[in-house]
Formats: C-alpha cells, structure tokens, sequence
C-alpha cells in the first residue's frame, strides 16, 4: 500500500504520534498483514503446535502464510478462531481481572464476530458467566454462530443496545467494550476502511463510544473492571475516554504489567502499532470502579430439578443442567449459572442460552447443530470419523454414507472433533448440517 492510497490528513496526525518513525510505519503498512491464529483450549488440536507462539496469549500461533480456512474441517469444528495478534493482548487484562478464580459475571458488549468472546471464553473460572451482547441483527447470526462452534454451555448471547444494560445495576465483574471506532488500525486489511475515514467520523466515533461508557457503567458492580479497547491510533478515541471516565467517575487506571517489546505503554493503556510488533494498530486499557454501587438482587430459584425432560441420554453430567421446554425447543442451562440466565432471559432479548439440545416432534427429538458442537455432549452418542475429502463434501451439505453407520443419528467428525449430524435410514443417510452454515466454494 502507497503512503497516496492513506488520507492526507491521517498521515499528518499519524506524524505527530510517530515523528521520525512514520517513515518505518508505512513501510511496514505496505506489507501484508501477520496471520494468526487462537485455539480453543476445550477442543484443543496440535495442527499449529510447531508454529511461531503470539507471545501475550495462550495457544495461540502465527501462521506463515494464509490457509484456506473455509476448506479446513477444524476451522469448522470450532478447533480455532482467526484472529489478529494484537487483539489476542485482552488475555493480560484478564489474567488481573481474573485473578482471584472466582465465579465472575463478563459482559463483552461489542462482541460480533466473536474472537473476544471465544478468549473470554476460554479463560474464565468455573461456574463464571459470560454475556456477550451484539445489537446488529446480521453480526449477531455470525457472533451465534461462532459462539456455537465454541461449544461452551456458560455464554448468552443477546441482541441490546448498551443503554438496557443500566437495568443490571451493580451486575457485571468485568466488562468489556471493544468499541466502534475510526478502524484506522483495519486499513492495511481492510481497504474499504479507508474510504469511510474523515474527522469528522473521528468526531462521531468519540461521542459514540462516550455514550457507550456512560451508559454501561452501572451495570458494573464496585470494585469491577472496565476493559475498553480500539484498533485506531486516535488519542481522542483511547486514552482520552479513560482519562474522562477516570475523572468523572473517579475510575482508577489499571496498569497491565506485561511487556510486549514494541509496545507503547501510558497511564490508560497500551498501543501497538505494525512497525512496531507482529501484529495491527491496536489499544487497550483498563479501568477499575472505585464508587459504591447498588447490586440487583438474583432471586434464587426454588428448585432447579431436572423435570422437564431427560438430558441424560444426550449431555456428559446431566446432573450438572437443567432442562427447559419451549415450543416444543429443548434447552439445557447449567445449574450453576441459572439464576444469572433467568433473569436475562426475563428482561432481555436473548438469542442464545445454554445448549439448544433440539425440537421435539411427537416423542422423538431432532437434535441440534448446537448439542452436535458441545463439548458437553455425551460421548455414548455414536460418532462416526470421517476422511477431510467426505468432511468437505459433508459440510457443503451435500450427501455422504459413511461404511458401517447404524440406523439412526450420529455424529459426524473429522479427526474425532465434530463437525455435525447425520441420520441413517437404513439404505441412505440424510445430511442435516445447517444450510446456513454450509461452505458454497469449491476447493481449489
């Protein structure tokens, strides 16, 4: 990329940042952007064990070129999750707000298309919750979506604006708000990011993203933190939003104490830049709450008996759920987390809870893409492993027939890691891989 194809009057702000190392920045911006790569640590494949490791983040590789991920049975099995280096750094912010192992409430309020609600994922204590929120109905299928793959039962997903979250005051132990932003740090990747850039979308971007934290800070108990990250360069956009919020409402700045060599380190955050390590622009700071605050009492249910339905057949430690029926829709919520999912489910528009085990017709069930994905999903279920030639031809949805299938559902997987279902009806097997999900290019 020419330094020509950048907005004149981005470069000349980018020059007051960098000075003499502007020149090394658009040197370095002309190349192609790093690949990486994070693994799921409950699905954990040794594909990329031999690669580079991203230093600030755990399983997680650089690739020496880019592969073909549409056509790679694991990307689909939910094995990893693409994403940029630099955005891998919230695991060090975690790893504070973390510290103590206890049962934590997240919220990840800006969450599509998912890579920081999957490390979130990946990393929180036992019996935590995580609420990751994406109010743009079509990002919020594929934040659906990716969740899903991630097979974890403890994530719900819903569809508010920030401004519903103040109803859950005192609620959430950490929040975190990776923020609509200028996209400065996406121009090397994404193009189209450099047409929609003036300053006066620099302008809109900071009254956004101040109307964002405003409206999200009660929902954030004392003593919580507040994890808020950009991919731009633009002060107004990072440090300038903490430093108001600190001074506002008394918030106290965090310092993160891992060193990424190559990073610029303040008092509210922490800067990455392309020249400067392997990875895109990149903010992040953190923010604890110091003022008292009002909780919303969590009633506590008066018995989370499993009565609904039997979850045995289809889940490991059934013990461990409760089942839920609606509209015929069987729905499996951890016990440990119900109460938290109750009242989320009553006062929000929820799009995913738990495990959606399937839809009873008549006295059978129709199991779903979501129990297919679960790392809870019992292993008596039988599961047929299938060469990566079939998977693709399986996950293209079109028909497949596996030697020695019984009649009825089975799993389908590739290198023992599930893909989805098929039901065999003796003489054919029927493909029930989701449409929507299906891969429409060949392999090349």
């Amino acid at each position: 990329m020419k330094e020509s194809h950048l907005p004149e009057e981005f470069i000349n702000r980018l020059r007051d940042q960098l000075g003499d190392e502007l020149g090394l920045f658009l040197k370095e911006h002309a190349n192609p952007a790093p690949v990486s790569v994070r693994m799921n640590p409950f699905k954990l494949s040794k594909n990329f064990e031999k690669n580079e490791l991203v230093p600030w983040a755990t399983n997680a590789f650089y690739l020496p070129e880019r592969i073909s991920f549409t056509h790679d049975p694991l990307f689909h099995a939910g094995c990893y999750y693409v994403q940029e280096a630099s955005s891998m750094f919230l695991e060090q912010a975690l790893s504070i707000a973390f510290a103590d192992k206890q049962k934590l409430r997240v919220l990840d309020l800006c969450a599509a298309p998912g890579g920081k609600s999957t490390h979130i994922a990946s990393l929180l204590t036992e019996g935590s919750l995580l609420v990751s929120n994406e109010v743009i109905s079509s990002r919020n299928k594929i934040l659906q979506q990716n969740i899903t793959k991630w097979g974890v039962a403890n994530v719900v997903v819903t569809q508010n604006e920030p401004a519903d979250f103040s109803k859950l005051e005192g609620f959430f132990d950490v929040i975190v708000v990776d923020a609509p932003c200028s996209g400065e740090g996406l121009f090397r990747k994404d193009p189209d990011a450099i047409d929609h850039w003036s300053i006066e979308n620099v302008t809109r971007c900071v009254n956004r993203q101040q109307n964002i934290l405003h409206e999200i800070y009660p929902a954030l108990k004392e003593g919580g933190y507040l994890i808020y990250s950009t991919c731009t360069y633009e002060e107004q956009e990072n440090e300038f939003r903490l430093k108001q919020m600190a001074d506002e409402f008394n918030m106290l700045p965090v310092a993160i104490p891992f060193d990424v060599p190559g990073s610029v380190k303040s008092e509210f955050g922490t800067r990455f830049y392309p020249h400067k390590i392997k990875g895109e622009g990149f903010f992040l700071g953190m923010l604890q709450k110091s003022q008292a605050q009002h909780a919303i009492a969590i009633s506590k249910p008066k018995s989370v008996k499993n009565t609904e339905f039997n979850l045995e057949p289809y889940l490991e430690n059934s013990q461990n759920f409760i089942s839920f029926i609606k509209n015929s829709e069987v729905y499996a919520f951890p016990v440990s987390v119900y109460p938290e999912i109750k009242v989320l489910l009553d006062k929000f528009f929820v799009r995913k809870a738990g495990i959606h085990i399937g839809a009873l017709k008549g006295k059978d069930l129709i199991p779903s893409q979501e129990l297919a994905m679960s790392i809870d999903s019992s292993k008596s279920i039988e599961k047929i492993t299938i060469s990566k030639e079939d998977a693709i031809t399986y996950l293209s949805c079109d028909a497949i027939n596996p030697v020695g299938i019984k009649k009825g559902w089975a799993l389908i997987a590739f290198e023992n890691f599930t893909l989805g279902w098929i039901k065999s009806l003796g003489n054919r097997s029927n493909n029930y891989y989701p449409k929507e999900w299906r891969i429409l290019t060949k392999v090349k």
